[in-house]
């Protein structure tokens, strides 16, 4: 297969969600030794390469007009002589992409619901669920669609390893994203000083996150024993030696399924809303809609409460015994195939 090119939205404001998952697409793509290479928002290729994992040529978008932005992927993709273009975030504009499509270039669309470039879509990926395949025929009626859990895209670290047993996790951890927009893990960590007594807490915090110096003096005058990772390079292993997590929802809470953790999941946006109360469903999770206000001090009961329950965790941790698979990104490259060679 000809280069696979991605354009992705990421930035302190909005996070390295979309990042990561185009990331676990380009790794499985890599597997097959398939070029990946990647656009990403102005000022933001240094969020990227701060991966130990990441060998992918990265270029900054010129995006002071669409049309500006538009020639600019358009070209890059022809200088590659890309199979199809990969698009990740909400923020693109579907003429951005839409130029390429025209040129023959198939456009695939990771969508969450927010339906934005669904009509210049040959390929609609919604690992979330399936629920919105009608309305993706009725925008887009030739566009094949990778919905629901078969198409999840995962991360290589997380398709490697095995999950341990219960027994043999420790602690707390606590992570909401690669840049937290809503500020929470400063007020969390607080809120958590007040009812735990001597829980290991480990604090993770992603490349975007920027209020460092804030943290770490709350974590100073915490009397809980924290860790505090920045950047951290192998979410894998975290996850998977946790008793209990409290993370934000979304990808991440794909990642806390595969590697069988229990988990208090944090909604900040509502296109997480469908997913979060599917895996609460399923008795692995509780859940808290922070999109408008967090209730720090329900939060903060919550895991006490749970952490106090070792039978209740037990449960939540069986719940998801071999109930996710990490494999997706291999299925979604399936169907990119199928469709350049048709």
């Amino acid at each position: 297969m000809r280069p696979v090119l991605f354009r992705v939205n990421v930035s302190p404001t909005i996070g390295m969600g979309h990042l990561m998952r185009s990331l676990a697409l380009a790794q499985a793509a890599e597997s097959y030794d398939i070029p990946c290479h990647f656009i990403v928002d102005a000022g933001s290729k240094a969020l990227a390469v701060s991966r130990h994992d990441w060998v992918y040529p990265v270029v900054e978008c010129a995006q002071s007009r669409q049309s500006d932005e538009a020639d600019f992927i358009a070209n890059y993709a022809q200088s590659i002589n890309a199979s199809v273009v990969v698009v990740d975030g909400y923020a693109i504009e579907p003429n951005a992409v839409a130029l390429c499509r025209q040129q023959g270039t198939p456009v695939v669309v990771m969508d969450d619901g927010q339906l934005t470039q669904v009509r210049v879509a040959d390929i609609i990926v919604n690992s979330t669920s399936s629920a919105l395949d009608e309305e993706y025929q009725r925008l887009q009626p030739k566009a094949v669609l990778c919905t629901g859990a078969k198409y999840r895209l995962m991360r290589r670290e997380f398709q490697v390893g095995t999950p341990p047993g219960f027994a043999q996790r420790h602690g707390i951890v606590l992570c909401l994203g690669g840049s937290d927009p809503k500020k929470l893990t400063i007020p969390l960590v607080r809120a958590l000083d007040t009812v735990l007594d001597n829980t290991p807490l480990r604090v993770v915090t992603g490349a975007a996150f920027k209020d460092t110096a804030a943290l770490q003096q709350v974590i100073g005058e915490s009397d809980l024993p924290i860790q505090h990772v920045h950047n951290c390079q192998d979410m894998a292993d975290v996850w998977r030696n946790a008793k209990l997590a409290i993370s934000a929802a979304g990808g991440s809470q794909f990642e806390l399924g595969v590697c069988e953790t229990p988990s208090v999941l944090l909604m900040v946006a509502e296109n997480q809303r469908l997913a979060t109360l599917q895996a609460q469903q399923e008795g692995w999770c509780q859940a808290f809609d922070c999109i408008e206000h967090a209730p720090l001090d329900a939060i903060a009961d919550t895991v006490k409460q749970l952490w106090q329950s070792a039978e209740a965790l037990n449960v939540m941790h069986n719940a998801l015994k071999n109930k996710y698979r990490a494999d997706g990104a291999y299925h979604v490259l399936d169907a990119i195939a199928k469709v350049i060679n048709r």
